[in-house]
């Protein structure tokens, strides 16, 4: 932590339009076909533009309908909603961040040019703003859930606190339209929120929720989740973990190994991988420790953002054995170790500006 606040505020503010600059550059190279990575274009991408100009008609979630809306009356343009992507990724996503970590630009400069540095090194996110694929409207719909869902928990007016909550809720209802567990997790997050949260009773609750979905495992519950991922390797999508989920004697074991693969990248299966695990996992990974060693400072806001981490995370690691899809099912994951952590900060910072007045 020291070594981060020697740096400058100048050399942060540098770094950020540096990289807004370089972010920018490469996205105009590829886009008018200077370089070829092959970052646009792909099945998804494809469905999506094929839905909104009518040539399909089966939707598997609400983003092509959306876009076909947007068709209906003449505002759908593919390479428009792809720029549009990239304004969010570099100017409305990292400041989102900040707003719901607390951060204020005057008070804590350092801890927000930090915090919007991270959200625009975060490689995995720009790629998808590339196309018209779902994934940055979907982290765009989250995080303004997430800003809903703080104003509620702040709320100490019954009325207010209802219509807030009210809000959150349509919008786990929407997020979920837009992919079901990560409505599910969002809602059910919503109501769990008031669970206290302790270093030991972290413990106690990561055993007992592991026995849980052992049991829930065990007679079936999972069953569809299995076998949807049992079907990657029958497809032969790419990397795989190759975990099977069929033993439910080896759930658990076959659950850790799936975490240490697709949440913390672990399973190193080209370069890029490595890249990936260095500058998304490891401060990932840093920023969790951290929070779970100050999790007495935890507010209801971020009991909500740990209890939405653990519920979004089980299903998509029992679900999902492909090592691209998880780049891309863990954002949110990542992204509430974010928040949790630089509103930890400041929340510690407030505790020892108190302890300084009141001596």
């Amino acid at each position: 932590m020291r070594m981060f606040e020697r740096i400058s505020n100048k050399v942060l503010f540098l770094c950020v339009v540096f990289l807004i600059f370089i972010k920018i550059t490469f996205y105009s190279l590829i886009k008018n076909d200077y370089l070829s990575l092959g970052l646009g274009g792909g099945n998804d991408s494809d469905y999506y533009h094929d839905y909104a100009l009518g040539y399909v008609d089966f939707a598997v979630n609400i983003w092509p309908v959306i876009l076909r809306f947007f068709n209906d009356f003449g505002f759908y343009s593919r390479d428009g909603i792809s720029y549009l992507f990239l304004f969010i990724n570099l100017f409305i996503i990292p400041f989102l961040v900040a707003k719901l970590s607390g951060l204020n630009f005057q008070k804590n400069q350092k801890y927000y040019l930090y915090s919007v540095l991270l959200c625009l090194i975060y490689p995995t996110l720009f790629f998808y703003t590339f196309d018209i694929y779902r994934d940055v409207f979907m982290v765009l719909s989250f995080l303004v859930g997430c800003l809903i869902v703080k104003k509620c928990l702040s709320r100490s007016n019954f009325i207010s606190f209802s219509s807030f909550c009210i809000l959150a809720i349509l919008m786990g209802l929407f997020l979920m339209a837009l992919r079901p567990y990560l409505g599910y997790a969002f809602l059910l997050a919503l109501a769990l929120w008031k669970i206290k949260l302790t270093k030991k009773r972290i413990y106690l609750f990561s055993f007992q929720y592991l026995m849980v979905l052992f049991i829930a495992n065990y007679i079936g519950v999972f069953e569809r989740l299995t076998e949807y991922r049992s079907g990657f390797e029958e497809i032969d999508s790419g990397s795989t973990l190759g975990l099977d989920f069929s033993n439910p004697i080896m759930f658990i074991p076959n659950l850790i190994l799936s975490a240490l693969g697709q949440l913390f990248g672990l399973y190193v299966s080209n370069p890029f991988a490595i890249i990936l695990l260095l500058v998304e996992t490891v401060p990932v990974f840093a920023m969790l420790v951290y929070v779970i060693r100050n999790i007495k400072l935890a507010d209801s806001f971020v009991r909500f953002l740990i209890i939405f981490f653990v519920l979004y995370a089980s299903v998509w690691l029992i679900g999902n054995d492909n090592l691209g899809t998880a780049v891309r099912l863990r954002i949110y994951n990542y992204l509430a170790i974010y928040i949790c952590f630089f509103y930890i900060l400041v929340l510690k910072d407030k505790v020892k500006y108190r302890q300084v007045v009141n001596k």
